[in-house]
């Protein structure tokens, strides 16, 4: 038949929020098993709350990694947007250089034509300049009547207004032709430099998309994270009732057989005489302090039952004070552990070892070295974690260890 005592003594130090509290043997007389029954449940309960919390928060996390999708794929669909008026912006411009080269050619070919023309009436003025009166008395004498006159003389000024508006017509058509090539060069530079501020804006989305991106993963990452956490919880809350269980199973059988109750274990000297002089059990920084705290990522508020002690790994662990090794071995939630009864109903509890020299049953003494110090998890900070109980009360471990 099993011992109830190391069991209930195991239940002392399961994770979560302990809120009863137990007796002294000289107080009213109390049933530490219907007392630890009573205990589990309210932490079972509370452990069902965090639970629930825990989902609401990956709830949450998956609305915003929803958010998040969604606007990664709206900045992705502004990117092809832009990519596509670029390349619609890139064949324009291949359009504008052909016409520019076609006008080129135009302006030429009207260059050319414009100085053919000017030299061809200054050619025919200045041999209208040479020949001067004589061919007007050369005009007048060989003409036949006054009508064949009149007619050569207009026919002769005609052909001077003829070769005068080709030569201006020319010009016109050069100027027309100049200023398309200007409006073409002004619609090109506008082009390039849309175009430079498209791209621009361009690598700009693409680094909100990669920022985007990287907050997608974090909040993946997140959640990932929570789920497992989750999925502790959850078999955390199965042990749980489990032990609720065997504790009713326990109480049965000793309703049936007082006799299965252990003796209190005796031990010299008095913890409680030594409340304010015992020494830290490790050397090292104070990391978390007794009480009430806001986990720093999941902003849930927790109960610290007792203190964080921040020291290497290997750092000796001794016993604050003498007492029987109650408890020496894997507890959930807190890695290699040992507690130490030290009677009159009060309790140390040494977590996160990394190597064990005392097995349960076994007596230590004040100052013997228990442990070592180890980590929480790997790539955590080492650190040892430092329980003081009376039954099931935690106590402030700082009301009992000396000032530093």
């Amino acid at each position: 038949m099993r011992r109830a005592l190391p069991l209930v003594c195991l239940l002392l130090v399961l994770p979560g929020v302990l809120l009863g509290g137990g007796t002294r043997e000289q107080d009213v007389p109390a049933d530490p098993l219907a007392s630890s029954i009573r205990e589990n449940t309210t932490k079972l309960g509370a452990l069902r709350d965090q639970i629930a919390a825990q989902r609401a928060r990956m709830g949450s996390l998956e609305g915003q990694e929803q958010d998040v999708r969604r606007s990664v794929a709206e900045i992705e669909e502004e990117i092809v947007a832009t990519s596509r008026l670029l390349g619609e912006m890139d064949r324009r411009e291949r359009e504008l250089l052909a016409q520019g080269d076609t006008l080129g050619a135009r302006l030429d070919s009207s260059r050319v034509a414009f100085a053919g023309r000017r030299a061809a009436l200054g050619r025919n003025l200045r041999a209208l300049y040479m020949r001067g009166r004589v061919d007007e008395v050369r005009t007048v004498l060989t003409a036949a009547s006054l009508s064949e006159l009149m007619a050569r003389m207009k026919l002769a000024r005609m052909v001077a207004r003829v070769e005068a508006g080709l030569v201006e017509q020319t010009r016109r058509h050069g100027r027309r032709l100049f200023m398309e090539q200007r409006l073409l060069d002004a619609a090109l530079a506008e082009i390039w430099q849309t175009r430079a501020e498209v791209g621009t804006q361009t690598a700009h989305l693409q680094a909100l998309a990669a920022e985007k991106t990287a907050a997608l993963r974090d909040l993946q990452t997140e959640r990932q994270d929570l789920k497992n956490k989750l999925m502790d919880l959850n078999l955390n809350e199965q042990k749980l009732g489990y032990v609720l269980e065997d504790l009713e199973q326990q109480r049965t059988q000793r309703a049936a057989d007082p006799g299965l109750e252990r003796a209190p274990v005796q031990v010299e000297g008095s913890l409680a005489a030594n409340a304010g002089r015992l020494e830290w059990p490790v050397q090292g920084t104070l990391l978390r302090s007794f009480g009430r705290s806001v986990h720093p990522r999941f902003k849930t508020v927790t109960l610290n039952n007792g203190l964080n002690i921040g020291a290497p790994v290997g750092t000796p662990v001794a016993a604050v004070a003498g007492g029987t090794v109650e408890f020496a071995d894997h507890l959930p939630g807190f890695g290699r552990c040992v507690i130490l009864d030290h009677g009159e109903g009060y309790y140390t509890l040494y977590a996160h070892l990394a190597r064990v020299f005392v097995t349960a049953g076994a007596e230590a003494a004040r100052g013997q070295v228990l442990a070592e110090v180890g980590r929480p998890e790997p790539g955590e900070e080492s650190q040892l974690y430092f329980e003081v109980r009376q039954g099931r009360t935690p106590l402030d471990p700082a009301d009992w260890l000396r000032p530093r």
